[in-house]
């Protein structure tokens, strides 16, 4: 009988042990600090632009209808998180200015028409999975504010305009800010107890109205939602 105990209480103890030493990958009052690159993908989907809300105004001067897309960017990005269980976080997304490139992509195709820069600082609740081993995967859900500034038109479309028709020079370029929610999923690699490796893809819910206003009254507008993927690469460290 102690030759069978023996066994059982060794194995019990080395279960215990390895319950015991399994710590969770965040707990309670951890800051976790991310940075690295961010990627930001516009999947853009626009309205016709219209002159002072007449389609057929644009579509004369131009030749024909006109929509916008974006190009893509990528930056430094930077994520803080507090766990408020250890499940739970709160996490806060900014970065350095990215900036995208407005292009026609009918009747003026491949014309870069305006050049815009903006910020999408995003909080969002952010729930970790239970796991047993390095990976830590995430999802998280929350609300984005998108502020646009320094909205050019492009040199290279004011001679376009100018000259198809003189009046249409000297064109400013304004677009509203945005509220939306955002969406998340990513993972943690714990390298060690305080570092970390971290991948995330997001989706932001980006609409904007774009207007071009040009020295004669004439405003050219459009409806664009943006709606970027955002793919982020970063290394972080727990404290």
């Amino acid at each position: 009988m102690k030759k069978v105990l023996k066994p059982l209480s060794l194995a019990a103890a080395i279960s215990a042990a390895m319950v015991s030493g399994h710590v969770a990958a965040y707990e309670a009052g951890d800051w976790i600090v991310r940075a690295g690159i961010t990627t930001v993908d516009p999947q853009e989907d626009g309205s016709t632009l219209e002159a002072n809300n007449d389609a057929a105004l644009f579509a004369a001067v131009v030749g024909g209808p006109e929509e916008l897309g974006l190009d893509s960017d990528t930056q430094l990005g930077l994520t803080v998180e507090y766990m408020i269980t250890n499940n739970w976080g709160i996490e806060v997304l900014a970065a350095t200015p990215f900036e995208h490139t407005a292009t026609g992509t009918e009747t003026v195709s491949g014309l870069d028409i305006a050049d815009v820069k903006h910020l999408p600082p995003t909080v969002s609740a952010v729930y970790h999975f239970d796991t047993e081993g390095a990976l830590d995967p995430y999802v998280g859900i929350g609300i984005n504010y998108t502020v646009f500034f320094s909205e050019d038109l492009t040199s290279e479309a004011d001679a376009v305009f100018t000259s198809l028709t003189p009046s249409l020079a000297g064109g400013d370029v304004e677009l509203d800010d945005s509220w939306g929610l955002a969406f998340q999923v990513g993972v943690d690699y714990q390298i060690d107890e305080k570092w970390l490796v971290n991948a995330s893809v997001r989706w932001i819910d980006i609409d904007t109205e774009a207007e071009v206003e040009f020295d004669n009254g004439v405003k050219v507008t459009a409806d664009v939602d943006i709606d970027p993927l955002v793919y982020s690469v970063m290394v972080g460290y727990k404290f």
